[in-house]
């Protein structure tokens, strides 16, 4: 079979995404007490973009959107393409600060394009081009990391998605979800670090300072609960906030102590329903913890235009097979009757 028959073969491949995602979810549950002391236990259970882009392979960013990252000096209208949940938002409010700062040097340049920033999530893009190909092969990506004020900062949901956009070219797409809400007020400053990229050696750096977007911010705190008496479950509904780049919701899980001890605490998968029968599952909803043992978990979902009525949270238990199975007695009707 020749490469062209192949590839289109490859197009036409049925990938069941949702099935892919769920077993995903699955085999990190399991791997809970490992991410404990990692960094990666404050990474998303669903890490969207970077699977989508990891499943897609070198061909995910169309020739199109080359052509247009070269023709325009930013690229908010990619972000779509990597899954990101408010990119509606962005393209149509352009909430993108456009940055265009690099770091060159040993045949790579590292140029940070544009980052957005609201207090509880930020978003960064990069683009790398080399004088010479670039690789994806794992043992030759290198790694690289954001600070914020010159630290590293808490998560509780985090992804990175790359794709080439040709043999020279790699974009990378970073986003995250801060463990605490506003923890940096209005500026901050950001840096891009980077190690042995893409089979060049050396160090990379890029720093930025950035302001948080302008808009409306609304913070509601129903503190409304759930429990599943026979287990010693139960989930409260702590706040839940509404910015221009995410719907946001703090819940707060407990369980029974011996649970915290042995590591046996649950990592409930939750879909969400608003008051218009809206369902937000799959890519359209995002879980992380916000901290150690499943205390804090923080729920997000795309940006609102209108804030709903309320928001109905169904729980679900995830087996090793990726096979969910709903927790009714856990499920939870969130109010949004009134702001702080």
């Amino acid at each position: 079979m020749n490469k062209e028959k192949f590839n289109d073969s490859i197009d036409q491949i049925e990938i069941p995404l949702d099935k892919l995602l769920a077993r995903e979810k699955a085999a990190l549950f399991q791997a809970k007490k490992k991410r404990r002391t990692s960094r990666t236990m404050k990474q998303s259970i669903l890490i969207a973009c970077g699977l989508c882009i990891s499943i897609l392979g070198s061909g995910f960013v169309s020739t199109g959107m080359a052509e247009a990252l070269s023709n325009i000096p930013i690229i908010g209208s990619i972000y779509q393409d990597f899954g990101e949940i408010a990119s509606d938002n962005i393209k149509r409010d352009q909430l993108t600060t456009v940055i265009d700062k690099q770091d060159s040097h040993g045949g790579l340049t590292m140029t940070v394009k544009e980052a957005v920033y609201d207090g509880g999530r930020l978003i960064v893009t990069v683009v790398y081009t080399g004088e010479k190909e670039l690789s994806l092969n794992e043992e030759a990506v290198g790694y690289n990391y954001v600070h914020i004020n010159g630290m590293p900062f808490k998560t509780a949901i985090s992804s990175t998605g790359q794709d080439d956009l040709n043999s020279k070219t790699i974009i990378e797409h970073h986003q995250f979800t801060l463990t605490n809400y506003d923890e940096f007020g209005d500026n901050i400053e950001v840096s891009i670090h980077g190690e042995d990229l893409f089979g060049y050696k050396g160090k990379w750096k890029v720093a930025f300072p950035l302001e948080k977007i302008k808009g409306d911010i609304r913070e509601f705190y129903p503190e409304v609960k759930t429990e599943k008496v026979a287990e010693g479950y139960r989930i409260t509904a702590d706040r839940v906030t509404f910015s221009p780049l995410s719907t946001r919701i703090d819940l707060l899980i407990d369980y029974p102590a011996e649970m915290d001890e042995n590591d046996t605490w649950p990592w409930f998968d939750f879909y969400a329903i608003d008051d218009q029968g809206n369902t937000f599952d799959g890519i359209k909803i995002q879980g992380g913890m916000a901290n150690n043992n499943g205390r804090h978990m923080i729920l997000t979902l795309p940006p609102m235009d209108t804030i709903p009525q309320s928001f109905t949270l169904v729980p679900r238990d995830i087996d090793n097979e990726g096979y969910r199975q709903e927790i009714k007695e856990l499920e939870l009707i969130v109010p949004l009757a009134e702001s702080k």
